[in-house]
This record gives C-alpha cells, structure tokens and sequence, in this order.
C-alpha cells in the first residue's frame, strides 16, 4: 500500500499524540499481561525465596532488565540477600497449655501456630506464667503503657491492633492502625520486656484477615535475615491463637474475652496474672540458610545520575505446601505477580525514554517474610537517602475494571500525592484515602522500610470506586478477595479479569514516574508526617 505525504504527516502526528499522552499501545499492555501471567503460573510454583521457584523468578527478572539494557549496581541486577529459613518439626516439638495442671486440648495449626525466630535448632521452655497485657503496647508519646509490671520470663497473651481500633478517634490515630497494633511491632516490645513467649489473639476484623491467613502464613518454613547474633535476643517462642482457645482460658478466669478486652481499652489498664496457667515448649527446628536476591536495575539519569526515582513491586510469594490437600501452589498471582510485572512493564517503558534524574526498578524479596528484602536493601543501598527523590510501591492490583479512583494507603503523608493526582485527574480519575486504614496496610509493604529512612514514598492501589457499580461493588470485590484469596492457593489468574483499570493506571504511574524523573522538584513528607524530620535532617546533611 502506498501512503501520501498527508497522510504520512497525519499518522506521525497521531502517533506523536499517543506518546505525549503516555498512552500505552494494547501490544505493550499484552506484554505485561504476559509477564503476570508467566509469574502466577504452576512452573513458578508460588515464589518462594530459595526455592528453585524463586530462582527461576528472580533470574526471569533479571532476564528481562538485561534485555532492556538496563544499567546495574555493581555488575549484576541481582543484590544478595542472606535469609535464614527456620521450619520447625512439628512431630518432634510441643506446645503445652496448661491450666491448674491439667493439660488442655490444643491442636497445632487449627488452635495454634507456634514458633521461634531465634536460628537455632532446638529452643524450649518450662512452665512460664501467662499474663494478660492488653494490647501489649508500650507507647509514651500516647501516655500509654501495657506493661506496668514484671513479665520477664512469663508468656505474655494480647490483643491484635491497637486501642484506636475499638476507641474510634479518643486514643491513638483513631481507627486508623499505627505502628502499635502490627504485630511486628508485638513480638519486639515482648522480647525487649524479656517475656519467653508471646501469643497474640487472632480476631478477624482488627487483624483484617482470617485465621486461614495466620494458619497460612505462619506454619511451613518461615524466613528471615541471617542474624550474626542467631536473633537471640527476641523471645524464646512466638505464636497466635486462636479467638476460640482465648475464649476457653478467659472462662477457666470465669470472664470472657469482651470483659478482658474492655479492661484492655484504657490507659489505667494493668496486666491481669492467668492465675494456673502456664506453658511449656520445645521448639525443634531445621535450619537452612539461602542467599535470595532483590532484582535491581536503573536508567541513567542524563543531567543529575546520583538522583534517583525508585519503582518497586515484590516478586515472592509462598511457595508451595505440600500438606494441603488438592492445589498445594500459592500462584500469588494479585499478590503480587500484577506489581512485579508492573516494574518489569515500566522498566521496558523508561529503558526507551531518557530521563533527566536515573529511574531504579526493584524487585524485592522475601516481603512476605516480614518485608525483608526491603529492610537488607536500605540498611545495604547503592544510593544515599538525601538523593533519593521519592518512590512507587506496586504491591496487589485485583483486575477488576476501570475505576473513578486511585487508592492511597496512608492518605494525607507526602507531596508525592499532589504530583500522582495532577496525572490521576488528567485521566478523569481522583486519589482517595484507604477505605480500611484500621487494616494497617501503610506498614505491612515494603515503603515502610525506605519511610523509615526519611524517604518520601507512595503506596498506590487500585481504586474501588467503580466505573461500572461504584463504591459498593468495589468494596465487595475487595473484601470477597481477602476472605477467599489472599494467601490462599486460589489467588490465581482467571478468564474473568478485567483489565482495563490495571491498563489505565500503568499509564497514570508511568506518568507520575516520568514528572519525578524529569520535574527538578523535590518533594517531601507533609509536616505532621512522622517521617519529615528524618527527610528534612538527610537532606540539609
């Protein structure tokens, strides 16, 4: 076919049209279909680091930025990560709960899921005293402490979130979790008290998830950094229970979980003895120890290089567990085979473009562990804080149709949002606060690790305000996925995903990334953001 001069100058001019608007052709869109596709298939089997799963991940990754030709830290995309993976021998270990001297019925997995993390092969203990600490939380800036007397030793049994959750706005950040209800945060101040053993109650709607989840995700092989020290210093056994065994001790005290939750609910609160009650543990592990990597990989920025726009999404997942009968693999196909293909989408977007500041795309490890990747790779960064100009976490996009909306986790806490709704509104499309800020999700994905470092972050997620249905579709969508999905085998790719807003969003972050990448701005946490000081003292270093 033959093209006159004028229908040339159309076509370019069309064409000229499509790339300043940062459309993205449907070809390219296929290809980070694939790329989702490919990472949430059986032959990936769940992500798990140190696995061949997880090999053949991360390599497939790294694979992809050499493609591209991506530029590199130290000459290879992949940045080590030394994990220590404890799994503990349930046949040969015990989790004895006992009351007035009569051992009760407690079944591993279905009542209980129990552990260490300190990296050796044997941990055990006799007859520590249980005490009720509330929510076990010790924080001064709110006035407020759990631990009013002695629990070294002891087994210490609290609530999961904190006092806001129930308090809804007279303590704490209202309904919104802060740092005190994560469980992270739990198990820490426990070991630092001294307590041997700490057990949190799982209750649905304060954790945010199901039992399955913690049944899940806290039995098989759990990881962690390798610690020189073997992690010693944390408590002798770490665990939940479940709302059900709660119940039973709080009646062998003749009260009940609600009374001993009401006491929880103020600053006067003092720990409560579980008088009789002790328990009693050996904790039998194997040890393997296994380096995963972060993948990583940047484009050169052409006026100022040491300034970087970082774009990260994790590749792991959990794996496969062979003890579960019918589908053993957790695919993680949402969670987060859609983030990591997004850094994969955008790296092939930005290795075409040249950027004034460099543009790092990271895969991270081992967050499903306890955001480690992220917590190896800022105590261990190629690049310095104060050049760091702020960052994109991709971590979960349901494929659930085009939405009015882009969800913030921790809405209100940088000027990274004012940048990402200028290219949201362009799109017809606004940023909205997290419908469930009680969930905790700020803290429970890897931006929180680089936050910490002063660093200004965004944590996007689809909306739920949907095109077609609105709010109320959009919420029960979600919560159908956390009830029957999340960490589950099932969160697999299905014939019904709808693509379209995952497609429309790529092109709003893609813009977003390329305003920082280019602006010369420097943009910083709010000021009532916890996180202003660090920013502000890094960048006047």
């Amino acid at each position: 076919m033959f093209y006159n001069l004028s229908m040339m100058k159309k076509f370019s001019y069309l064409l000229l049209l499509l790339l300043l608007a940062g459309c993205t052709p449907e070809s390219d869109f296929e290809k980070y279909k694939e790329h989702v596709k490919t990472l949430a298939s059986d032959e990936f089997e769940g992500r798990a680091p140190g696995t061949p799963g997880g090999e053949k991940t991360k390599n497939y990754i790294a694979d992809h930025f050499a493609s591209l030709g991506l530029s590199s830290f130290g000459g290879s995309y992949l940045m080590p990560v030394n994990l220590t993976g404890i799994n503990l021998i349930v046949d040969e270990s015990y989790f004895n709960l006992s009351v007035n001297g009569e051992m009760m019925n407690v079944n591993y997995r279905s009542d209980v899921v129990y552990g260490t993390t300190r990296q050796i092969e044997e941990v055990a203990f006799e007859d520590s005293d249980l005490v009720f600490v509330g929510y076990g939380v010790n924080a001064p800036e709110y006035e407020w402490n759990d631990y009013k007397v002695d629990v070294k030793g002891k087994t210490v049994v609290m609530l999961i979130n904190d006092p806001g959750f129930e308090l809804k706005g007279t303590e704490f950040n209202g309904k919104a979790m802060t740092y005190y209800g994560r469980w992270t945060y739990k198990f820490e101040e426990a070991a630092r008290q001294g307590a041997a053993g700490v057990l949190i109650i799982h209750e649905t709607a304060p954790a945010s998830y199901p039992w399955s989840v913690v049944e899940n995700g806290w039995s098989g092989e759990q990881l962690n950094l390798t610690f020189a020290d073997q992690n010693l210093d944390r408590s002798a056994l770490e665990g939940w229970i479940t709302l059900d065994l709660a119940e039973q001790l709080f009646a062998e005290m003749g009260t009940s979980y609600a009374d001993m939750k009401s006491l929880a609910l103020s600053k006067d609160f003092q720990p409560v003895i579980m008088e009789g009650m002790t328990l009693s543990s050996k904790m039998v592990n194997s040890i393997r120890t296994s380096d995963s990597h972060n993948v990583v990989g940047y484009v050169e920025g052409s006026e100022a290089p040491e300034e970087f726009v970082l774009i990260m999404g994790h590749w792991d997942h959990m794996g496969v567990d062979t003890s579960l009968e019918g589908d053993q693999i957790y695919n993680g196909a949402v969670d987060n085979a859609t983030g990591t293909a997004a850094v994969m989408h955008m790296a092939e977007t930005f290795a075409q473009r040249q950027p004034k500041r460099s543009v790092a795309f990271i895969g991270l490890t081992a967050e499903e562990s306890g955001l480690l990747g992220s917590a190896y790779l800022v105590e261990n960064a190629p690049f310095e804080y104060r050049n760091v100009i702020g960052g994109l976490n991709l971590d979960a996009f349901p494929a659930i149709g085009k939405s009015k909306d882009i969800t913030i986790i921790g809405y209100g806490a940088s000027e990274l949002e004012a940048v990402l709704d200028k290219h949201a509104s362009v799109q017809g499309k606004y940023l909205a606060p997290d419908k469930s800020p009680e969930a905790g999700y700020f803290y429970r994905s890897d931006h929180i690790n680089f936050a910490k470092k002063g660093i200004p972050m965004i944590y996007a997620d689809p909306g739920i305000d949907l095109v077609n249905g609105g709010i109320a579709k959009g919420l029960e969508l979600a919560k159908n996925y956390t009830a029957n999905d999340y960490h589950k085998p099932s969160d697999e790719v299905r014939d019904d995903w709808d693509w379209e807003g995952i497609e429309q969003d790529m092109d709003i972050f893609t813009n977003f990334i390329d305003d920082l990448a280019n602006s010369g701005e420097y943009p910083n946490w709010y000021i009532k953001s916890e996180f202003r000081a660090l920013r502000d003292a890094s960048r006047n270093e």
